[in-house]
């Protein structure tokens, strides 16, 4: 009986201890993160081998605001692409079903479980490029790819989640019924941008659909990474996404 009870003892201590190891391993991996309250889209950084040229942008901004110094015009355009692509993102974002809006990581405020989504052209191939064949923004212009960073914000600090590369895909236009949701939440998103300072004046449509194309793309990643994370419910995930 000494000998039974012994060995009664012993297995209930291994099934004592092989079932906090099975919650542990639940707790650190089959949680997750916390969902994201909301969702802060940061301004990208361009690489110096970007060109962006929209000269239809700078006369009808001239027409509005007057003649824009040389140097500055370069500069009016990268900021404006960067607003089309901020713009298109949340927009991408808030059709999914998460609260998104341009901001960056100076203004946050960790009262809630935040991401900061922030990135980097660059120029997707440096080694064959040639003076007539630049990469960038406009006609005659191609080959930016961005470099992705999401990083997830809470009480307990920054913990770096995700990162990737987004490509402009091609300019296959969707059905009108599938692109309602996002044209209205780039509606929203554009009139964030607005009341942040950002320029309404539009690009010329070439460049606007490369910076909206390339938006989506990191956009549609985004979603996909929340989805894996059960971050979007059923009915969220289940509409359509252009």
């Amino acid at each position: 009986m000494t000998r039974f009870a012994f060995c009664l003892g012993l297995l209930l201590a291994l099934g004592a201890c092989a079932q906090t190891n099975v919650q542990t391993g639940s707790s650190a991996f089959g949680l997750g993160l916390a969902r994201p309250h909301q969702v802060v889209v940061a301004d990208f950084a361009f690489s110096s081998d970007v060109v962006v040229l929209d000269r239809g942008f700078t006369a009808r901004l001239e027409r509005k605001i007057g003649a824009i110094p040389t140097y500055e015009r370069k500069q009016r355009t990268v900021e404006r692409v960067n607003d089309e692509i901020v713009a298109t993102i949340v927009s991408t974002l808030r059709a999914a079903g998460l609260e998104a809006q341009p901001g960056s990581e100076e203004t946050l405020t960790i009262d809630q479980p935040t991401l900061v989504v922030s990135g980097r052209l660059r120029a997707v191939d440096q080694g064959n490029r040639t003076q007539r064949n630049a990469i960038g923004f406009g006609a005659g212009h191609s080959g930016v790819v961005a470099d992705m960073a999401v990083a997830h914000y809470s009480s307990s600090g920054k913990k770096p989640i995700l990162t990737f590369t987004a490509e402009a895909q091609s300019g296959r236009r969707p059905g009108a019924a599938a692109t309602a949701p996002i044209a209205a939440a780039r509606g929203a998103a554009a009139a964030a941008n607005a009341a942040g300072g950002a320029m309404s004046e539009r690009l010329s449509a070439d460049v606007e659909a490369q910076a909206r194309r390339l938006g989506r793309a990191a956009g549609d990643k985004i979603v996909a990474y929340a989805k894996e994370q059960g971050w979007l419910t059923k009915s969220e995930t289940s509409k359509p996404e252009g």
